[in-house]
């Protein structure tokens, strides 16, 4: 997400920190342009102390708007599995 706001890859800058590179700018040379903000959403139920449930997801609607970038990787209808790691 942040690469959105500052132009930047920051996964691909700490792979390369991590090969021995070094940063070609420094923190006050990257300008933010506009917000991002990040959500999760969890199958849990608050009943058995926050444990993953399992269920259909019955209706599932990303927000669609210029500026509005959603990755997802379930839609409406799909199943949660009880591991809480996979979509069936």
């Amino acid at each position: 997400m942040t690469e959105l706001v500052t132009g930047l890859d920051l996964v691909e800058w700490q792979i390369r920190v991590a090969e021995g590179e070094t940063l070609p700018f420094a923190q006050e040379e990257i300008h933010l342009r506009g917000h991002a903000v990040e959500a999760r959403l969890y199958a849990e139920n608050p009943a058995s102390d926050f444990l993953p449930i399992t269920g259909q997801i019955l209706l599932w609607h990303a927000p669609v708007s210029e500026g509005i970038r959603v990755d997802s990787g379930i839609q409406s209808g799909d199943y949660y599995d009880r591991r809480g790691a996979s979509f069936l």
